[in-house]
């Protein structure tokens, strides 16, 4: 310390020697409050101290250390001595007064260590100031320490003057100390941020614990993240560095699960003391911690909500000290930055683990629809993908047999057995439980668990820890058969999402087995239908003599078959049937549909040809009734000016509809099909118009046979368009269909046909489908009641099967109760009658169908009145 006596900033010419002091104390206290560092701080206020008490032999100036919130001694070299909690100088900071120790301070004090030259001669006494900050908590911000004489009152007075001044001084200088370090630790924790973008959980892990380790000064540390489908604290690294294997803590037994469920900070600043701590539990690779601090690592939620993702663990500063709230404060801080980074890494981790767990079963289910004609193929796959995303060391599926008392392995470690077969009672072992039970069994420890079967361990030389067993159920919720998986790689146990996997692919195994089921089903229906076409086609088989007859030979005018051809009450069934198929050709020529569609020769007549063969020879529904259906469209096409009112296209499909619309007719109608529950009803009856819609898919089977396709000359659209219309027209002789679109027909008669309007188009087309195959009904009364003879032959025989069934038929079904005269004025006057008298509104030249189908009707009525109930002659 310089002497202000002996300094040459004063002129000691103009000033008296107690100015000369008074300068020296006034320049003491300007140097104080102008440090700016903890040293420049502590050596002012030594030199305040010896003008404040000229007497001093020995001082010391104090500072709050505001990293470990202790008061410090900050000697020049950086060096930092703490003041012991213990001792003389420690009672008076405890106690924020100032104190005068007049007896010796004893040797062994622990203020020594910061004063080690502290002698205290006879008559001095050894005072300790206290600096408080009374507005802030009373808290000591620094502490002036000095061994002199007696003070005096003057002394005093200067002391406390001075006790001010160091107040303001320590402030200034702690705000600068804290401002310095808040910046440190803000750029710190900037550049640690910018590290810290790593996707990575391990890596990241890597980072934050180096950074903490750095900050905390700290032996050991570790953090865990939460594993919620195992309920476990995982941590991947400890102090700074990737574990070969993840240490696991579970949450409800260990003192880091309690930080983590309470969310509150534990610091234990004595762990062998601590009745919380379980060493077998919680101590982290044999690492026997002193002090410990946890703090919970908390995510900050978008609407301030905090939730806890972790728990970081620190053991022992370096310095062997307890941690503080200094400590804690610290390290809060850092996480405050560090827990959004590693709460993103992990939804990361778990998106990314959710992609992969979504690409396996896209996978799967894509296998689902191209592989199902292997089942046991199809399984395997199934199977390993589970084993994949659940981290099973073996996996293995079993098939209940025929019998289902045993279980057969399909599917033994992630393989298809084949040269050996591997079979298991039901209700033996685990497998033969979970099948006999139907419940997914999860065991922790397999060799312990009283239905595990160590067989198959010692038949295999395989060794089993932990299984997870499921059931294989079909859609009836029936078990056919049972996965396994053994073995948890990387894990204790198979978890809870485990548990979830596995019923998902439980789900998949039992689609994968239904649907594979039905397609060897719908294979083996596909094969016999297969069989069941060739077979047709090979008695459909036209003989070359035949079609080159029909094809080769040139088509005669159509009068030439009868001159009456062109009448619409012509019946053609005078026609012999050695020449109808060449008739037909005949009126498609005439009707310019060849010529214009081009409707090559061999085509066309194997077509026919083909429909005539497909026609069975019941009464009436045969191919003569399909004939005269066609016919009558010819003759109307006579009549009404070629059918100008329809297109080309619209003509030809009527014309084919009517060749084809009741191919392969049984005799029997639509209400038998369904009673009967015949194969026909299983296959069209939830669509309605059972045997309309079998004709129509032998009409297009035809179509589709080889050299049949007559419309193959015919745009894609045109193509399309026709098959359509034929589909409507077919679908449209069925007399519910035509009932239903009755009421629009009679208003399009009302209204007035417009060509323009395509809906009239289709209601026309309906009209004159529904016409051509009533036909019968309005030729002359001859060949009326020869036709209704013959379909009263089909009635009769059907009811006749339906008594078989034990089914009374209907009144003209029955043989014993008909009477035919009502039944034929009940169909003329409900049915046919309004068809012709609408046809004959729309094409006027159409009336004399009508006008018959009106003498016919009188006939009946005559043998109606007779009480005939056959088919009398009116005339008798």
């Amino acid at each position: 310390m310089v002497d202000s006596h002996t300094t040459s900033n004063y002129d000691f010419l103009f000033r008296r020697p107690s100015a000369v002091v008074l300068s020296g104390y006034e320049d003491a206290i300007l140097s104080m409050g102008a440090a700016m560092i903890p040293t420049e701080f502590t050596a002012a206020a030594k030199r305040c101290l010896h003008f404040t008490l000229p007497s001093m032999s020995t001082g010391a100036a104090l500072l709050l250390d505001t990293e470990n919130n202790e008061l410090a001694y900050f000697e020049e070299n950086d060096k930092v001595k703490h003041l012991p909690k213990m001792g003389v100088v420690w009672d008076a900071v405890r106690q924020r007064m100032l104190e005068v120790r007049r007896s010796p301070v004893p040797d062994d004090d622990p203020i020594r260590t910061i004063m080690p030259n502290l002698v205290q001669n006879s008559g001095q006494v050894f005072v300790v100031a206290p600096v408080v900050d009374n507005q802030h908590q009373c808290k000591v911000l620094a502490l002036l320490l000095a061994v002199c004489d007696e003070p005096t009152e003057g002394n005093y007075e200067r002391l406390r003057l001075m006790e001010r001044n160091t107040l303001v001084a320590a402030k200034r200088v702690l705000a600068h100390l804290n401002s310095e370090i808040e910046k440190k630790r803000i750029g710190n924790m900037l550049t640690v941020c910018g590290e810290l973008i790593d996707l990575d959980i391990v890596s990241l892990s890597v980072k934050v614990l180096k950074h903490i380790m750095e900050v905390s000064n700290a032996k050991a540390c570790t953090l865990f993240v939460y594993e919620d489908v195992t309920q476990e604290l995982v941590a991947y690294t400890y102090n700074g560095v990737p574990l070969d294997k993840e240490i696991r803590k579970p949450v409800a037994s260990c003192i880091y699960g309690e930080c983590f469920t309470t969310g509150e900070i534990i610091n234990v600043n004595n762990v062998p003391q601590d009745m919380r701590f379980n060493p077998r539990m919680d101590n982290i690779r044999d690492y026997e911690p002193t002090h410990l601090l946890c703090i919970p690592v908390k995510d900050r939620g978008t609407q301030g909500t905090q939730s806890v993702i972790g728990v970081l663990v620190v053991c022992d500063k370096k310095n062997d000290r307890p941690f503080t709230k200094h400590d804690e404060e610290g390290l809060l801080y850092s996480l405050y930055f560090c827990s959004s980074m590693l709460n993103n890494t992990l939804v990361y981790q778990r998106e990314l683990a959710l992609k992969k767990q979504n690409e396996v079963l896209l996978q799967v289910a894509k296998n689902l629809f191209t592989s199902l004609d292997n089942i046991v193929s199809l399984l395997r796959g199934i199977m390993n993908a589970a084993s994949s995303l659940t981290n099973a060391e073996r996996c293995s599926l079993f098939l209940l047999d025929k019998s289902r008392t045993n279980l057969v392995a399909t599917v033994f470690n992630g393989d298809v057995l084949k040269e050996r077969t591997l079979t298991i009672k039901v209700g033996q072992g685990i497998a033969g439980y979970v099948a006999k039970t139907g419940k997914t069994v999860n065991i922790t420890d397999a060799q312990k668990h009283p239905q595990f079967f160590s067989e198959v361990d010692k038949t295999t030389g395989f060794y089993t820890k932990h299984i997870l067993c499921f059931p294989i159920m079909d859609n009836n919720g029936v078990v056919v058969g049972v996965a396994e998986l053994c073995n948890k790689v990387n894990g204790k146990f198979f978890t809870k999402y485990d548990e979830e996997l596995a019923r998902t692919f439980s789900a998949y195994c039992g689609i994968s087995i239904y649907h594979s089921k039905l397609y060897e089903a719908v294979m083996a229906s596909q094969g016999r239908s297969s069989l069941a076409t060739e077979l047709m086609l090979y008695h459909m088989k036209i003989r070359p003599d035949e079609l080159e007859r029909a094809a080769k030979s040139s088509l005669p005018p159509v009068a030439s078959f009868h001159k009456d051809m062109c009448k619409l009450t012509f019946s053609p069934l005078d026609i012999k049937n050695s020449a109808d198929e060449i008739a037909v050709m005949s009126m498609m020529n005439e009707m310019d549909l060849i010529s214009k569609f081009q409707l090559h020769s061999d085509i066309l007549a194997r077509f026919v040809l083909m429909v005539k063969r497909g026609y069975r020879d019941p009464p009436y529904h045969n191919w003569m009734h399909a004939f005269s259906v066609a016919h009558f469209l010819y003759a109307l096409y006579c009549c009404s000016n070629k059918l100008s009112c329809l297109d080309d296209l619209e003509v030809l499909a009527l014309f084919v509809s009517c060749l084809c619309h009741d191919i392969d007719h049984r005799g029997t109608n639509n209400a038998f099909q369904v009673c009967s529950n015949s194969v026909l009803a299983s296959l069209y009856s939830s669509e309605g118009s059972v045997m309309e819609r079998h004709h129509l898919a032998q009409t297009l089977c035809i179509l589709n046979s080889p050299g049949c396709n007559i419309f193959e000359s015919l745009s894609d659209s045109d193509y399309r368009r026709t098959i359509s219309m034929i589909q409507d027209n077919i679908l449209d002789t069925d007399i519910a269909s035509h009932l239903k679109k009755l009421k629009n027909i009679k208003q399009m008669a009302n209204d007035g046909y417009n060509r323009s309007n395509p809906e009239h188009h289709k209601l026309l087309c309906s009209l004159i489908m529904t016409s051509c195959d009533l036909a019968s009904s309005c030729k002359t009364w001859e060949s009326n009641k020869a036709s209704s003879d013959l379909i009263y032959q089909e009635f009769f025989s059907q009811g006749d099967l339906e008594k078989a069934l034990g089914v009374t038929p209907s009144e003209m079904m029955d043989r014993d109760r008909a009477f035919i005269p009502e039944q034929q004025l009940q169909f003329l006057d409900n049915i046919a009658g309004p068809v012709y008298q609408l046809l004959s509104r729309l094409l006027p030249e159409s009336a004399e169908a009508y006008y018959t189908l009106v003498e016919n009707r009188e006939k009946w009525d005559v043998l109606k009145k007779a009480g005939k109930k056959g088919f009398g002659d009116p005339a008798e």
